[in-house]
């Protein structure tokens, strides 16, 4: 018998660091994950640890690492993480940091935006997946995940397969929510920032103007415009979750209902994904 893959790493290792200049500080809050790949089998067949980063290590190394460096996005400490592990432990074939950023945003003031209080900036959770190799090449990418969206029109799902177990009828006009996952990957050199945003206001801007025919098309419109926008990607993965509101029959109560009054539904759910590529 043999030992066909393995990997291993810290999860969940939370962050947060305050940069303080003067009385203007800044905020960054992280939930990181380190995976390790490399030469552990003798641990695995043996028990020999010699080679084992021990995964209290990880976490000590996270915070020591945010300590000495300065970095301003999720992207670029990934980086950071990952270099660090492949520089300093040979047999490592390759080190893996996902990182999930909290999205605070200064609190509004008369005067302007507060140096150092903060609140909750919206649903979703801004992403990045680094991978870094002994050979020194590395993969990055950044994303968004949970964000929650809803609009009350410009939506529908018509002309689809039918069969004998089809009850779904035809809709023109639908209400469209759906808790979006998005990620992309960069092909080029950018400001990590600058694309998060970018990419965030392509998104939302497609979801509320685009006239969706199906999730499908709405997926790929958003990934189409996030792709025209910024040259530095190269691919943009979409999960867009169905999140049904469907219409409660309200003539039993005297009333008809003229598409204005939902059930909400968490499940069952429709789950579309999409990956959609530069040519």
């Amino acid at each position: 018998m043999r030992l066909s893959s393995d990997w291993y790493g810290k999860g969940d290792v939370r962050l947060t660091k305050v940069v303080r200049r003067g009385t203007h500080h800044d905020l960054f809050e992280y939930c990181v994950k380190v995976v390790l790949t490399g030469d552990f089998t003798v641990c695995y067949t043996h028990g020999d640890n010699s080679p084992v980063v021990a995964t209290d290590t990880m976490k000590n190394t996270v915070y020591a690492l945010a300590d000495k460096h300065e970095f301003d996005s999720p992207e670029q400490f990934g980086q950071i993480l990952t270099k660090h592990f492949v520089a300093n432990n040979k047999h490592v074939t390759s080190a893996r940091a996902e990182i999930a950023e909290t999205r605070w945003e200064r609190l509004a003031t008369a005067s302007g935006p507060h140096e150092h209080a903060f609140q909750i900036a919206g649903s979703g959770v801004r992403t990045a997946v680094v991978l870094t190799k002994q050979n020194g090449a590395i993969e990055t990418s950044g994303g968004i995940s949970g964000l929650k969206v809803l609009k009350t029109t410009k939506s529908g799902f018509v002309g689809f397969l039918r069969d004998e177990y089809t009850t779904l009828p035809d809709v023109t006009d639908r209400i469209f929510a759906t808790t979006v996952d998005a990620s992309w990957t960069y092909i080029g050199p950018t400001d990590y920032n600058t694309s998060y945003a970018a990419a965030l206001e392509e998104l939302l801007r497609v979801f509320g103007e685009h006239d969706s025919l199906a999730v499908q098309q709405t997926i790929y419109a958003m990934s189409e415009a996030i792709l025209a926008r910024d040259p530095a990607l190269g691919e943009v993965k979409l999960t867009m979750p169905n999140q049904h509101r469907i219409p409660f029959n309200l003539e039993p109560l005297g009333r008809k209902n003229t598409n204005s009054i939902f059930v909400t539904t968490s499940e069952p759910f429709g789950l579309i994904h999409g990956t959609i590529s530069r040519d």
